[in-house]
């Protein structure tokens, strides 16, 4: 694990409970650092919002099966 610098401190504590954006020079790639309680708060509920949409997709699904089902095996 990194450790935070007395730069990234001071920005962390100056930032309160929002994120902070990191630049890496080099490569101009952008970060956010969040502190790790929030960061699992946001994974456990992204997890949770994508396990609905495949339940939803799973029954869109099925609903779609049992309808062609139906259309090509008639009682």
């Amino acid at each position: 694990m990194t450790t935070l610098t007395p730069e990234l401190r001071r920005a962390v504590e100056q930032a309160g409970d929002q994120p902070v954006e990191i630049t890496d020079p080099q490569t101009n790639a952008s970060y956010v650092l969040v502190k790790a309680e929030i960061f699992s708060r946001m994974k456990e509920e992204l997890e949770e919002e994508q396990d609905q949409r495949e339940k939803e997709a799973w029954a869109k699904l099925g609903r779609k099966a049992r309808s062609e089902w139906a259309k090509e095996n008639p009682y």
